[in-house]
């Protein structure tokens, strides 16, 4: 609804007026006009110029100040200023519903969304988003009449939600002290308070006993490609390699360095980021015709709730060296990720397969070279919420730092409490070189990403020579407004008094997502697999053929149904997934979840129907 902003027309009152109007517009409301009463002082001179071309400003008569006058007759005479009043309400909530009406059309005519066909999109199908409080969008819809119904942000916003409302109003006012104070400040060789506090936090929070040195830039695909940079200088330096790539490139020759990483990664969207993933629909030729992969990818084992039951599945070259030994399951995530596995023989069978697959890519002029790892810890996002028996990943870590290969975290996704901890590192129980961090970093309300490094890493650069420093940028390095996001949503995280779910002692997130619901929906006949993780809850669905990967539309009928319940989801092909913020309640997550798994039922009693017709008429 409009809201209209009562003034004050006494002394003093043009600055308070001010004053609230600016905080209602901090807020998110929209002030469809300001009426105060008259007290003789001509204050409607200075607030005409001021809301000039936002609002109108409307002045009443002044009020009877003895309750034995005639208010009637007050309000008799003042009759021309409300009905005044109420035809800007009208003619504002008419446009603005005329607005909220024409918007998917025009939509579909000047956007171009992102992972999106338009051809599959009609226009009925475009969600209109009026606002959002905290986890909630407003969606405006069409029906009868125009109205606003409430829907779960269930993608957190492409992974980047995590503040409820209280902190939502908290980070807009103070980054808007920020724009004020600092607007933009170009980064080298410069300092202001919410860069160096945000740095700060980071090295004692995330980077925590490796990491040395913040570098700021804009978002998580930048970021992996610096950390790249980074990790390949480090690698020339400590194999002894820079004095023999400039004899190299006098010769006309050029040095080959490769990154070693997993199968169903992914780093971004940027041409170097896509080079450090292997071949997938997002490298393909339609999408990256430069695309070569400059990696050596190896399949990972992942670990996944098959009917009720944590366990790990290897990849078929593993499978072939564990004939005869027994499936190897668990009763919780927590024993996955228990430091005692290193002595299992799994741990052996990781070990001796790494050695083997890492090969020696030295070929006979020498120039090739793996020049860094780089892993999402723990769970690979867009590759389809596939998690990754961390006790690999671990030993992967391990063999490149031995072999001087350095490692490259890529915690965009994973980092701030998305799967339960501060840092994802922290369940893989071993610390990286580099480590790239965004999304959640600044509550899902501006852009920022940072590159963690080690001081190894940091060393690589110096030199009397600036063509040896880092040579990147970007002109909002480390801008005021999303560094001031950062350092506020992280203190808000691990506030306890204000976020109790988060337990400042463990730095462990309690259980968000029902243990004995999720068991359920992984022993529904149409689900292949789960994953419950933090604030994740994945669910693979079984299908086969085009209806599985990426390109697949098999759950198009259940997202829409979904979407009907009040929830707001993008599936990764036949994987669907719900997430939240680390400050929900459970309490908020179950009936959500409960409502999915009502959903899937309903879909596999459709599917199945499906099934039994076309058998029929076969």
């Amino acid at each position: 609804m409009p809201a209209i902003l009562v003034g004050d027309g006494r002394l003093g009152g043009i600055s308070a007026t001010i004053s609230a109007y600016e905080s209602l517009k901090l807020r998110g409301y929209d002030v469809t006009a300001v009426i105060f009463e008259d007290h003789g002082l001509v204050n409607e001179v200075p607030l005409l110029s001021y809301f000039r071309n936002r609002v109108p400003v409307l002045v009443l008569p002044p009020v009877p100040k003895d309750m034995s006058d005639d208010l009637m007759s007050w309000f008799d005479e003042s009759q021309p200023i409300f009905i005044s009043l109420k035809e800007i309400m009208i003619s504002d909530f008419i446009k603005r519903t005329k607005r909220l009406r024409e918007m998917p059309k025009k939509a579909c005519d000047v956007f171009w969304w992102p992972f999106t066909q338009h051809k599959r999109i009609p226009e009925g199908n475009v969600t209109v988003i009026d606002s959002r409080c905290g986890e909630n969008f407003a969606i405006h819809k069409v029906k009868d009449f125009d109205w606003i119904s409430q829907q779960f942000d269930a993608c957190a916003s492409w992974w980047t939600q995590g503040p409820d409302p209280n902190l939502q109003l908290e980070l807009a006012r103070d980054m808007g002290y920020t724009a004020a104070r600092y607007g933009h400040v170009m980064f080298p060789e410069n300092v202001y308070e919410p860069a160096l506090e945000l740095a700060e936090m980071l090295l004692e929070s995330v980077g925590k006993g490796w990491a040395s040195r913040v570098y700021f830039s804009d978002n998580g695909s930048t970021a992996v490609e610096i950390a790249l940079k980074m990790a390949f200088r480090r690698f020339l330096t400590d194999n002894n390699l820079l004095s023999c790539h400039e004899s190299a490139n006098v010769d006309g020759r050029c040095m080959d360095l490769k990154v070693l990483a997993l199968r169903g990664s992914y780093h971004g969207d940027t041409l170097g980021a896509m080079e450090a993933q292997a071949p997938s629909h997002y490298t393909g030729f339609l999408q990256q015709p430069w695309y070569s992969g400059r990696g050596v990818f190896l399949d990972p084992p992942t670990v996944s709730i098959y009917c009720g039951i944590w366990k790990v599945c290897l990849p078929e070259k593993m499978q072939i060296l564990n004939i005869g030994q027994e499936c190897v399951s668990f009763s919780s995530h927590d024993e996955i990720f228990k430091i005692n596995r290193d002595g299992s023989s799994l741990a052996g069978l990781y070990s001796s397969f790494i050695s083997q697959e890492l090969p020696v890519l030295l070929d006979s002029n020498g120039l090739s070279h793996i020049g860094a790892l780089v892993v999402e810890p723990v769970v690979q996002g867009a590759g389809g919420m596939q998690m990754i028996d961390p006790l690999y990943q671990r030993i992967l870590v391990r063999e490149c730092k031995n072999r001087k290969i350095p490692v490259i975290f890529d915690e965009v996704f994973t980092g701030f409490w998305r799967l339960g901890r501060e840092s994802a590192a922290e369940m893989l129980c071993c610390q990286p070189d580099i480590s790239c961090f965004a999304k959640l970093m600044t509550g899902g309300i501006i852009p920022l990403a940072a590159t963690l490094a080690s001081d190894a890493v940091f060393e690589a650069f110096t030199g009397d020579s600036k063509l040896l420093a880092l040579l990147h940028g970007h002109s909002y390095s480390a801008h005021a407004m999303g560094c001031m996001a950062a350092v506020k949503s992280l203190k808000w995280f691990k506030d306890y008094n204000v976020n109790m779910k988060i337990m400042c002692e463990t730095r462990f997130l309690q259980e968000l997502w029902d243990a004995e619901l999720v068991l359920q929906i992984s022993s529904h006949p149409v689900v292949h697999r789960v994953v419950a993780l933090g604030t994740l809850c994945a669910v693979e669905l079984l299908a086969e053929g085009c209806n599985a990967g990426y390109a697949s539309t098999y759950a198009s009928s259940l997202i829409k149904k979904l979407r009907e319940d009040g929830i707001y989801m993008r599936p990764l092909g036949n994987v669907i997934y719900l997430m939240c913020g680390p400050c929900t309640s459970p309490f908020i997550c179950r009936p959500i979840l409960e409502k999915v798994y009502a959903r899937i039922h309903e879909f596999g009693q459709q599917k199945s129907a499906s099934a039994t017709s076309e058998l029929g008429i076969c």
